[in-house]
């Protein structure tokens, strides 16, 4: 879920008539964030709303809540670490968010979903996309050293090398990247996990872990799937590219059944305490196994995406709900 984006866009800042930009996302002679040689100064509130759409707000607020969801899991009271916990991982995916567009500032300028990122479109300068970056990065480590466990700073370390060191460049060179990428994407729960005091070789984890990863497969690859011509055009591989249409549609279905089965397996590990929420997420995996399935043969792949993002946050609210109920004596 560093990657997670439950039913998400990416939200670009408002449009404006920007300058062009050469690909390595400097700003030419003469330009200015507002446009070239448009005469306006760069405005502060410009500015700022630039660096909202470079830090993808709405997808760092759900890795944030990913990991509060770990944390939960384990101390189901709020405190001091959860919100340290929280802020840090909302830090560490902006600032994972904002390198990564540094580094794919010129395949972003050729899709239509982020051709107006503040990069490509000239809002914001190379330096200040990566002073950005600097000081997120900055103040995630500072939350984490705050939470003084090392295994947090070790992820911290995992998570970047992995996103932004392995994944982000093997995009450009092979349809299975998103393999490495889903690693750092399923390990903001485990962030949680650990900052409230469980056990990194705790099995219910383990669980945990392998169902978010499972879950982005079938994820990314519908969300690619919408921009197949694009991805086609700009050279890029996909999986829909690299398979072609039928064994692609074969080895989706894997993946999404893959994902099912993990889901399944969850009310078997401790952290599910009630049998009423046993039951629930069995039902759930249940109704969107058909629904999904359905949906998939019909050809309804948007529709099925919606189903697939909205049935990992289902499953997330009804393990809290087992897990709040159980410790305040609600069952």
């Amino acid at each position: 879920m560093w990657h997670m984006r439950i039913a998400m866009r990416d939200t670009p800042a408002h449009k404006e008539e920007s300058a062009p930009v050469a690909h390595d996302g400097a700003l030419k002679h003469g330009d200015t964030i507002s446009g070239r040689h448009s005469g306006r100064e760069i405005l502060p509130d410009s500015c700022a709303r630039a660096a909202c759409a470079l830090f993808r707000l709405p997808v760092s607020f759900m890795v944030a809540v990913s990991s509060a969801f770990g944390y939960l899991l384990v101390q189901p009271v709020p405190d001091i670490r959860l919100a340290l916990t929280f802020a840090g991982t909302f830090l560490l995916a902006s600032a994972c968010s904002v390198l990564n567009q540094v580094q794919e500032r010129d395949t972003d300028a050729l899709f239509s979903r982020t051709a107006v990122r503040p990069l490509p479109a000239g809002r914001l300068t190379l330096m200040q996309a990566q002073l950005c970056a600097s000081a997120c990065f900055a103040l995630a480590l500072a939350c984490f050293v705050a939470l003084n466990d090392w295994a947090l700073l070790w992820l911290y370390v995992v998570i970047i090398v992995l996103y932004n060191g392995v994944y982000t460049p093997l995009k450009r060179r092979t349809a299975f990247s998103l393999l490495v990428g889903a690693v750092p994407g399923a390990l903001p729960p485990v962030t949680g996990w650990i900052a409230a005091g469980g056990s990194v070789w705790d099995t219910a984890l383990g669980a945990l872990f392998v169902v978010y990863y499972l879950w982005q497969v079938p994820h990314f690859w519908l969300r690619a799937e919408r921009d197949a011509d694009e991805y086609a055009r700009a050279g890029l591989p996909v999986p829909i590219l690299h398979f072609g249409a039928t064994r692609y549609a074969r080895l989706l279905r894997v993946w999404f059944h893959a994902y099912i089965v993990g889901l399944l397996m969850l009310p078997l590990f401790s952290f599910m305490h009630t049998t009423a929420m046993r039951v629930s997420v069995t039902l759930c995996a249940m109704a969107v196994l058909l629904a999904v399935g359905l949906l998939l043969h019909a050809g309804q792949n948007r529709r099925a995406l919606h189903w697939i993002n909205a049935s990992l946050l289902a499953v997330m609210v009804l393990l809290l709900a087992d897990r709040m109920w159980l410790a305040h004596g609600m069952l």
